[in-house]
């Protein structure tokens, strides 16, 4: 009877870690993870559609950028918004509201990095790693996440137009297996500044 509860905890744990699991991630521990969130906000900026920003071209506009916290992430993502805003539509960015004949509001809901597991893994408790587990047939999925959306003010007219939201991720997937392992995606074709 012993033999058949284990067995049953075994099997319950396998079926249990055949689903997907996600990490989100803070830190950004090692160039991977530095590469794929500014991979992502880079792309992300390069999504920013000509249609919405054109009326801009030239005109003296004031810029906010909110996250949840203010961090260097944002500080890079915010930076980054101001070189594609004034390389792209020669937008005349101004340091206060009053100088502005525009206002713009952009809401990051995501500046990260998530770790997914999707297959069937088994976990093991006694390894000191992030994701403690031996994988049988799984792809384990890195990815940078950027993600927002913005608004418009007319200062002359009062007018405040809502844009729809931008998602964008970086990825570096990998199928593994207990023999082998291979990439699924390669961090590199990512950039777009290849």
């Amino acid at each position: 009877m012993p033999f058949k509860r284990i067995l049953s905890v075994i099997l319950l744990g396998t079926i249990l870690s055949a689903c997907s699991t996600r990490e989100a991630s803070e830190q950004f521990r090692g160039s991977t993870s530095q590469r794929l969130l500014t991979y992502s906000i880079n792309n992300l900026m390069s999504q920013l559609p000509e249609e919405d920003f054109m009326p801009f071209t030239g005109q003296p506009v004031y810029v906010r950028s909110h996250f949840i916290e203010a961090s260097q992430t944002l500080n890079y993502t915010t930076q980054r918004l101001y070189m594609e805003l004034t390389s792209r539509w020669q937008m005349n960015l101004v340091d206060s509201p009053e100088k502005a004949r525009y206002e713009l509001d952009f809401f990051f809901t995501s500046l990260g990095t998530d770790n997914d597991v999707f297959g069937l893994t088994i976990p093991i408790f006694w390894a000191n790693t992030d994701q403690p587990s031996f994988d049988i047939l799984a792809v384990r999925m890195y990815h940078g996440v950027s993600e927002m959306y913005y608004f418009s003010k007319d200062k002359e007219t009062g007018v405040v137009t809502p844009y729809d939201r931008i998602l964008n991720r970086a990825r570096t997937d990998r199928f593994t297996t207990p023999f082998f392992s291979f990439p699924v995606d390669d961090l590199d074709e990512n950039s777009i500044l290849d």
